[in-house]
């Protein structure tokens, strides 16, 4: 038995307060939030800019469920533009 409920972490939210959720839109105009282990994944501010800044889109590309992997044909679709925002308080 742990003191933080399921899934929260020691730094669930940043100090003020805001996480971020990072929004793919794909080439065939899909649009997705990104998944990590089959959860909505969210991240403090400073990780969201540098992920969405250094993206490489020739390296990774998203499944349906909005998590990346290294292409696959007919499964991945290409990213065409990474953007964050902050995600809904709980």
């Amino acid at each position: 038995m742990g003191i933080f409920r399921k899934g929260e972490t020691l730094m669930q939210r940043g100090q003020d307060g805001i996480r971020y959720r990072i929004r793919i839109k794909t080439v065939d105009g899909q649009e997705l939030f990104w998944h990590k282990r089959g959860q909505l994944h969210l991240v403090e501010e400073d990780v969201a800019r540098a992920f969405v800044e250094n993206f490489k889109p020739d390296v990774f590309e998203v499944l349906p469920d909005g998590s990346f992997t290294p292409p696959v044909e007919g499964k991945t679709s290409r990213v065409a533009q990474l953007t964050m925002e902050p995600a809904p308080l709980e």
